[in-house]
C-alpha cells in the first residue's frame, strides 16, 4: 500500500483522490500548513523521521500537490492512469526520494513550482 501526500486539494479533487486511492489500495494524507516545515519523510509516516518544530509562516503554498511515497512502476502507473482517466489535473507532484525525503513540504513545492514554470515556458516557445 502505498501514501499519497495531498497538498490544498479542491474539495472535489480531494473527494475523487480519495476514491481513486482507495479503489487502488492506497491511503491518502491531506497536509495541512501546520506540517510544511517538517521532512517529507516525517509527513509521510516513515520510521525514522521526527517533527523538526520548525514552523512554516509563509501560509498556502499557492496550488495543489501531490506526493506519492512507497509505490512501485506498476502502481504509479496506475495511478496516473487513474488520475488523467478521472481528469484529475494537479499540476504538481513528486516522488519521496532519498534525495528529497528530508526536504520541507515547502521546500519541494518551490522546486516542483521552478520546474512546473520552466517546462511551461519550454512547451510556448518557438523551436
Amino acid at each position: 500500500m502505498g501514501m499519497l501526500l495531498a497538498y490544498e486539494l479542491e474539495k472535489g479533487t480531494e473527494r475523487e483522490l480519495k476514491d481513486l486511492a482507495a479503489a487502488l489500495g492506497h491511503q491518502v494524507k491531506i497536509v495541512g500548513s501546520s506540517n510544511y516545515g517538517d521532512p517529507l519523510g516525517y509527513v509521510a509516516g516513515i520510521a525514522g523521521f521526527k517533527k523538526s518544530g520548525i514552523r512554516d509562516t509563509e501560509g498556502k503554498l499557492g496550488s495543489e500537490m501531490l506526493v506519492f511515497c512507497g509505490l512501485d512502476r506498476e502502481a504509479m502507473d496506475l495511478l496516473l492512469a487513474g488520475l488523467r482517466e478521472r481528469k484529475l489535473q494537479i499540476p504538481l507532484k513528486a516522488v519521496i526520494t532519498p534525495h528529497n525525503i528530508q526536504w520541507t513540504s515547502r521546500m519541494l513545492y518551490q522546486e516542483l513550482k521552478k520546474e512546473h514554470e520552466t517546462m511551461t515556458a519550454m512547451k510556448k516557445s518557438p523551436l
